[in-house]
């Protein structure tokens, strides 16, 4: 079931400099963490002088939609999904 969140989580992420990549790690959403496994897609949105890096990730059970705003450097965790419709 996709449920839609769109809510701010804390998260932590590396950054490789040679690869020039930003990858998220740990997520902090409603007092849990949540481990990232893997980065399935990444890509990128402009909304006018707005740019957002989009990130899909999983947790191996749980799939993520989340949106790092480059502007504010706010991480929002826009829709979560367990694969069933």
């Amino acid at each position: 079931m996709l449920e839609n969140i769109e809510e701010k989580v804390s998260m932590l992420l590396s950054y490789n400099k040679d690869k020039g990549t930003v990858k998220p790690h740990i997520m902090k959403w409603k007092e849990q963490y949540i481990t990232i496994q893997e980065v399935t897609y990444h890509h990128l949105i402009k909304k006018g002088r707005e740019l957002i890096h989009v990130f899909h990730a999983t947790d191996g059970h749980l799939d993520f939609r989340l949106h790092l705003d480059t502007q504010t450097l706010h991480w929002k965790l826009m829709e979560v999904s367990d694969g069933n419709s």
